[in-house]
Formats: structure tokens, sequence, C-alpha cells
């Protein structure tokens, strides 16, 4: 089996095939691989509460980055009962904002992203041969939900020339106002000269104290536009170094306004990248943007696939796959962080949340420590990946590497989409080897169903390290669970 890095360049080709994949599964494994998971000046807790590890996850996230996100599909053959299909995909992450897009310095103005790299962990990502430059060079950008809220209105401001706030006349310098009544009684000397035959069609403002206009004197010229001359005339900014004011022909304006609203569309819809994933996991919208950004990006449509995305995403909104992650306390964390919004204050608030947008988890920790004493020390996911090696299976696992020879296995030990699939088979193998004996038998898969019991037991229980169980979704009912 091998794990598909998609890059940049054929990112909507693939997730045209990505999307309905994630609507046939019904279990979803997630890995991250992130720029540092402990703030430098973090406390060291000896014995912390779950609230205590909450808030050190929290302000994890407003450090570090994620640079690596991983998915393995789960998908239980409806044609052949006795086959389960894994698909597994890694994508790097890029922090970075399009720079084809001409609004690129407002994006980049208004969210100001803080790139933060933990050297230790830059340490390890090395030694797992994962490189951060990756990210950075090819990578998939990415905008979450409470950025884009954020970013919009600037966005269409600055599209529009429009004003969200008004500058204060009365409140500024004497220089201000100078240059505000020069520049008016030069529109309005211009505009008086409109019959005259040698007028020229445009008037350039310039910064009389020389060099380019600032962005305060462009602010102030929009303004004056509007209101001491009815919006009547427009103007358009030259490298900075003037402005040209022109009349408007409304006709034209308004097919060029049209033109720059859509695409500034298409720009936001491929600055989400990576979120329609989100999406999908939590039964978000895709199928619109996703298809018109895959036409857009391929020579060839391939026939069907519009229906099939639109099938997916109605299929997701009825039923969203369980997903599992192994100790995955801090990639529920980063995944809220960096497709939907900061984490919020409380652990109380964020479990709410979660269950709200992944009302079924299961994470593989939780399903090794039942078994074990407090004095039994933890496996890690590589040690648990080892230990299933000799667990058979009824069923065929598709996708299933031959044995630990494969020398992806050992080069990209860590990549976050090697870490989904390592994730989905000890799920697989290890909730098999638990099945009573006297029920294995014809279409064993359907033992593993969330409905059955046994994976019922596991159900929305995440570990907290020693602080025992977070019950994803009865933080309300119960104050602490037996670990």
């Amino acid at each position: 089996m091998g794990c598909k890095t998609v890059p940049l360049a054929r990112f909507w080709r693939e997730l045209v095939t990505i999307l309905p994949e994630i609507a046939k599964s019904e279990y979803v494994a997630i890995d991250f691989e992130m720029t540092g998971i402990e703030p430098r000046r973090a406390s060291k807790l000896h014995k912390p509460t779950k609230d205590e590890i909450y808030q050190r996850a929290k302000q994890a996230t407003e450090t570090f980055n994620v640079v690596q996100f991983g998915i393995t599909c789960i998908v239980f053959d409806d044609e052949e009962k006795d086959t389960v299909h894994l698909k597994s995909y890694n994508f790097n992450v890029s922090p970075m904002f399009d720079t084809a897009f001409s609004g690129v310095d407002t994006i980049a103005r208004t969210l100001d992203r803080t790139l933060t790299l933990s050297y230790k962990t830059l340490m390890f990502l090395r030694r797992s041969r994962i490189r951060i430059e990756d990210a950075y060079d090819g990578g998939i950008y990415y905008l979450s939900r409470a950025e884009e809220a954020e970013l919009l209105p600037e966005l269409f401001a600055t599209s529009t020339h429009g004003r969200s706030d008004d500058i204060l006349l009365d409140e500024q310098k004497p220089e201000t106002m100078q240059f505000y009544h020069d520049t008016v009684d030069q529109i309005r000397s211009w505009a008086e000269k409109e019959e005259e035959p040698d007028r020229l069609s445009y008037l350039n403002i310039v910064n009389p104290h020389q060099g380019p206009l600032t962005r305060f004197q462009r602010r102030l010229v929009y303004q004056m536009l509007d209101t001491e001359f009815g919006g009547r005339y427009r103007a358009t900014v030259n490298g900075n170094f003037f402005m040209q004011i022109t009349e408007k022909d409304t006709e034209n304006e308004t097919k060029e306004q049209l033109e720059k609203t859509s695409n500034l569309k298409r720009a936001v819809a491929f600055q989400r990248g990576l979120r329609y994933i989100a999406e999908a996991l939590v039964g978000g919208d895709f199928a619109n943007d996703v298809w018109s950004m895959y036409k857009q990006d391929s020579a060839m449509v391939e026939p069907g696939c519009e229906a099939r995305l639109r099938e997916s995403e109605t299929k997701l909104k009825e039923k969203r796959p369980v997903l599992v992650g192994h100790n995955m306390f801090h990639d529920l964390c980063f995944l809220h962080a960096t497709f939907f919004s900061p984490l919020p204050d409380t652990l109380d608030e964020f479990d709410r949340i979660v269950h709200e947008l992944f009302p079924r988890i299961i994470d593989t920790k939780h399903i090794l420590k039942r078994d074990d004493n407090e004095m039994m020390p933890s496996k890690s996911l590589e040690e648990a990946f080892v230990d299933i090696e000799g667990v058979s299976s009824p069923f065929k696992i598709a996708g299933e590497r031959a044995g630990h020879t494969d020398r992806l296995h050992h080069v990209n030990e860590h990549q976050a989409g090697h870490d989904s699939y390592k994730t989905s088979m000890v799920f697989l193998k290890e909730m098999w080897r638990r099945v009573d004996s006297t029920k294995k038998g014809t279409y064993a898969h359907k033992l593993l169903l969330w409905e059955n019991s046994l994976v019922k037991g596991f159900a929305n229980k995440v570990r907290l390290g020693n602080a025992g169980l977070w019950p994803v979704g009865q933080m309300g009912e119960c104050d602490t669970m037996a670990k």
C-alpha cells in the first residue's frame, strides 16, 4: 500500500476523488504533524488535570502550525463482503497565501499568521525525513472559517473601494485637512471644465510631499469622492505613486465589478484548499466550490464528477464517518484551530463544539490502554503497529502492506499520511482481536460497525494522558470517568 502525497499542482483533480471516498467511508483515520507541541514557557506539571492539559494544548495551537495532514479512508465493501478498502493520503500544509491573487497583501495584512517552529520538533521531523520546506514550497493552502469571516469584509471593501469606517475629519490634524481640501479643490476645478474641449479625461492626484501616496491618503480620496462628489467619479491606483480620477461609466463599472467579485470568490475558494476535506468530515458544504475549481484546473473533466460530488455532499450531511485517531486529543485541537476557529477558553466549551462537529470518535490509544494496568507503559503508534503484525483478520484488507520491510515504512515513519494508515490498521486489528470468538464468521466486518456493542464500548472516549479519559459530549453529565 502506498500513501499518496497530494501536491498543490494536482490538488483539485485529486480532491474530486478523495471527497467521494470520504463519503463512502465508515471510518476515517486522521493524523497531523505540527511545528511544535509544547510551548517553551509552558509550566511543567507532574500530574496535570484535564483542564490544565487542555490549556496547554490551546496554547500550543496558538503558537504552532500544522505542516502535514494525513487521512486514511476505511471503506467496507458492499459487494465483496470480506474486503475492507484502505486509501491513504498525505498533504503538506502551507501557511502561506496564494501570491497569484492580487489581494494577497490584504489577506496577509488582515490575518498576519504567526509562524513558529520548535527546534526540538525540527530535529524530530528531520529524523523522520519530513522536510519543513515542503509545506512552504508546494504545500496546500487553507483558510479557517474564522479567518474567512474576518477576511471577507476587508477583501470586498478593497475590491469595491468600499470603506468599512469613515475617517472622522473633525479629529484630523491640520496637514491632513490641508491635503483633503486641496484635493477636493483640484477635483472640483477639473470637474468644472467638463465642457472645455482641451480638458483631460482624467486627473492625477499625487502626494504633495513627494513619494507614493500613503494608504491613509488613498482612503481620504475614496471617501471624498463619495461624500463630496456623490460617487460620480472613480479612482484607480497606479503603483501607489498617484491616483487617477475619471468619470464613471456605469455599464462598464458594473461589468468590471461583477468580474472582480467573481475573481475574488474564486481566489477565496482556492485559498480554502484543505478546509474542504475538513468540511466533508463535518458534513459541511463543498460540492459547488470544488466542482468550480476542478473545472478550471482540469483540461479534461471526468464524466459524472459533478453528480458524484453533490451526492457525496448530501450523503455526508446525512451521516458523517467515524473519526479515528491515535492519542488524538492534540489532533482534534489542531484540526479545529486550523480549519474552524481558535479554541474556546474552557474544555467544557471545546467538548460541546467537538461533539457537534464530530459526534462519533474512536481513540485507538483508549482501545490499547483499557487492557493495561497503571504500571504498564503506554504504547506508541509505532509499537502498536508492530504488535498487530501477527494478528489475522477474517476479511481482506485491500491496501495492507505486505509485512514491515517496505522501505517507505521506515523512511517516512512519522509522515502524517502513513501514521493515519497505521492508525487504521491498529483500529481494525485490535478491535477484531476483541471480537467474541463465537461471533466470528460470515460478514465479519459488520461486527466492527459503529452500531455494534463492541465498538460502542470505546465510543467518544479520548485519552488525556495521566488525567484519564475525556468523555466527549458528556462533560456536563459526569465529572470523572474510570480509567
